[in-house]
């Protein structure tokens, strides 16, 4: 229980390094970072210690439904850290995707005596024309593929959920720019004095 919320997270490995996963909209571990869990990819449970979580009015971590403004971002890197805490990891690193790499990106400015390490992925500090595009291409859920979709539906219980869920993500993406007119890490980069990786492509394999 973090300002009202209850976060949802799942614990792999016992390694004595945290890593702390960050997914992207309305994702969770099990949508977002199954090559890292699972399969040939995975990372070493021996090493690591991976925490998954879900962000506040996403995934298993509801009700209530989440709440979009200019202290959402604040909310998650508050909620995260305090998961964390209580789980006792003092310092850890993060893997964040997307929105995730967004808070990963807050908490590293806002908790940058506790992160270690951290790998951004698909991070973007504003919504281009080009991006806000996309996800209205991608709006209707149906087109994501049936493989997508069911890994949704182990966490949502029903498609409309999903659908919903979505739709007031994309919402929030049309006016994110006007939430967060200015870097929202502005004058606080230097704060950053660890070791970061920023993976970015312009292949878009989220959707299928």
């Amino acid at each position: 229980e973090v300002n009202g919320w209850t976060v949802w997270y799942e614990r792999f490995g016992s390694g004595p390094k945290p890593v702390l996963l960050l997914s992207g909209a309305i994702g969770t571990g099990r949508t977002d970072f199954m090559p890292q869990l699972e399969g040939e990819y995975a990372l070493d449970f021996e090493k690591f210690t991976i925490i998954a979580v879900e962000a506040p009015g996403w995934g298993r971590s509801r009700p209530p439904v989440r709440k979009y403004g200019i202290n959402t971002y604040n909310n998650d890197a508050q909620c995260f850290h305090a998961v964390m805490g209580c789980l006792g990891y003092e310092r850890y690193s993060i893997i964040g995707w997307s929105d995730g790499a967004k808070v990963a990106l807050l908490m590293a400015v806002q908790y940058s005596q506790c992160v270690e390490s951290m790998v951004l992925t698909a991070i973007s500090t504003y919504v281009s024309d080009s991006c806000l595009k996309f996800f209205k291409s991608a709006q209707n859920i149906e087109c994501w593929g049936e493989e997508k979709v069911n890994a949704y539906l182990k966490c949502y219980e029903t498609k409309t959920e999903i659908q919903n869920l979505w739709n007031r993500f994309v919402r929030f993406a049309e006016f994110y720019n006007q939430y967060f007119p200015e870097d929202m890490y502005k004058n606080r980069y230097h704060l950053i004095q660890f070791p970061v990786l920023v993976l970015h492509g312009q292949r878009v394999s989220h959707f299928t």
